[in-house]
């Protein structure tokens, strides 16, 4: 009985995912539900007591139809998503991977956004495993604060584009220091890469205004595309929304060589 209950919970649970034909060919939708609602309702230890005796398959049948959901759902968005070209600045922004390879994966972050921290790495891992693959990164700050970290960021590539990427990841994994106190963590940080940092932030300040055109054009391509937060990525016209792992982007550079 429980092994019949559990079937159907997956089934109840994946119906937006599957096509309805596919999983209960006798049954009507609406019925179906109505009839498992209705049980669930009088019996609610039922559930609890399938989970716990069937805890990691109940775990894995769950979880492998809320996939199946959600790749549905993207894919649909991607079809769209490749009949709107797209096209992005590039020149003096950092670059990371092959610049000559045949896609690009554009990233609009914030040094102050948590989810691009989190985000940072898994990219970062995608592009060193992808040699097809250029990363291409674009500012999107939510604030001044964020603008500082960037201005570095992007004087930095100029000089040395390794040492600008080891300052990026490094502002990040000391996020909450710098939204503490930027100067502080960013002086740190050159110092330590081998620079005066007073020197360097009297470079940023008279660089000042080259710097923030391309922060500003990047921002301006942003809300050219719609982009309301960060992190937000482009890998070949193909939109991708928040914190990503290396499987929905996996996903998203093979559908978009279709």
């Amino acid at each position: 009985m429980k092994k019949i209950l559990i079937t159907f919970l997956v089934l109840f649970l994946a119906l937006p995912a599957i096509p309805f034909a596919a999983k209960a060919e006798k049954l009507d939708k609406e019925a179906f539900k109505a009839m498992l609602t209705e049980v669930l309702k009088e019996n609610p230890d039922i559930l609890f007591d399938v989970m716990k005796e069937y805890d990691s398959e109940f775990i894995n049948a769950i979880t492998t139809a809320s996939e199946t959901a959600r790749t549905s759902e993207l894919e649909n968005q991607w079809q769209k998503d490749l009949k709107n070209v797209k096209t992005f600045s590039s020149a003096g922004r950092p670059a990371l991977g092959n610049k000559n390879a045949p896609n690009t994966l554009y990233i609009f972050s914030d040094f102050l956004c948590s989810y691009c921290q989190k985000t940072a790495g898994i990219v970062e891992s995608f592009v060193k495993e992808h040699k097809e693959v250029n990363l291409v990164f674009k500012a999107f700050p939510k604030n001044e604060d964020s603008k500082i970290a960037l201005r570095w960021f992007y004087l930095m590539y100029q000089k040395d584009p390794k040492k600008a990427w080891q300052l990026h990841d490094t502002v990040f994994v000391h996020q909450q220091a710098y939204a503490a106190g930027p100067l502080a963590v960013l002086k740190e940080i050159v110092r330590q890469q081998g620079f005066d940092p007073e020197q360097f932030m009297k470079e940023v300040e008279n660089q000042k205004a080259n710097l923030d055109a391309l922060i500003n054009e990047d921002i301006k391509e942003a809300k050219k595309y719609h982009v309301e937060g960060t992190p937000y990525m482009f890998i070949n016209n193909i939109v991708l929304v928040g914190t990503q792992n290396l499987t929905t982007l996996e996903s998203a550079l093979k559908y978009s060589l279709k």
